[in-house]
């Protein structure tokens, strides 16, 4: 079989899109952490009161952290997405889907654990890396999942 060559195509982005949370954001985080948890210590279930205090500083902590910029690479070895990279066998398929000034690459890959990622893709490149991709895997109809859906609409 021969081999395939696609053009390379490299792009930056950041790994999510940041929504500024407000000073109340962090306020109501922390006073349901603190009821939840004292609840927990009433019913004398410690290691879940700990487990409440980890989980509220650590969504706090995320919420307050800027994205990193990502590199990601179409090429022909495969995708990579920062320090990830996948080969095209490990790829089940694609979609880009266009919005207003923006575009989106859905990638499902042959995971069981969140299969399918969605990574900002420049509208100029839009066109570029659907005919590349097209080369190496099939154009799938591919949705982001509603748990991403949900985390959205909330802020996240």
């Amino acid at each position: 079989m021969e081999e395939i060559i696609l053009d390379k195509i490299e792009w930056q982005a950041p790994e999510y899109k940041h929504k500024d949370k407000s000073i109340d954001f962090i306020w109501a985080i922390g006073l349901v952490a603190i009821v939840m948890c004292g609840f927990a210590i009433w019913q004398a279930n410690y290691v879940f009161a700990i487990f409440i205090l980890v989980s509220a500083a650590t969504l706090i902590l995320f919420s307050i952290r800027q994205p990193q910029d990502i590199v990601f690479i179409i090429e022909t070895n495969g995708f990579s997405m920062g320090k990830d990279k996948y080969e095209w066998k490990k790829i089940k398929g694609f979609n880009i889907k266009k919005q207003d000034n923006e575009a989106s690459l859905l990638i499902e890959l042959d995971k069981y654990l969140l299969p399918v990622y969605t990574v900002a893709l420049p509208l100029e490149l839009a066109d570029n890396a659907r005919e590349n991709l097209l080369k190496v895997i099939p154009n799938i109809e591919l949705e982001e999942s509603k748990s991403m859906k949900f985390m959205e609409k909330i802020g996240f």
